[in-house]
């Protein structure tokens, strides 16, 4: 949980940089991160997965999450999907462009 910690506080020392590339033709458009600190279980009638934590969301209002695997998944509120986009916290900080 510390290098997520760490991870996050850097990308809030950089958050001009705002954009997520999820693959070559798509990419996210962040509108706010959350400290890891101020991370809590998600309790949601229509979350149906195991644990996760809302760590930001893009301007669509689609949440990013932090799965209790350790991965960062977008789940779009209109497909009502989720997604893997990262394989950890880290990982997801230091792809932000």
């Amino acid at each position: 949980m510390r290098k997520d910690a760490e991870a996050v506080e850097r990308a809030f020392v950089n958050f001009w940089k705002r954009t997520y590339p999820i693959n070559s033709d798509r990419k996210l458009t962040l509108a706010f991160l959350i400290r890891a600190g101020d991370w809590r279980p998600l309790d949601a009638s229509w979350w149906r997965g195991k644990e996760v934590s809302i760590i930001g969301a893009d301007i669509y209002g689609n949440f990013l999450l932090r799965h209790c695997d350790g991965s960062v998944r977008y789940w779009d509120h209109q497909r009502q999907t989720d997604e893997i986009i990262a394989s950890s916290v880290v990982e997801f900080c230091e792809r932000i462009e």
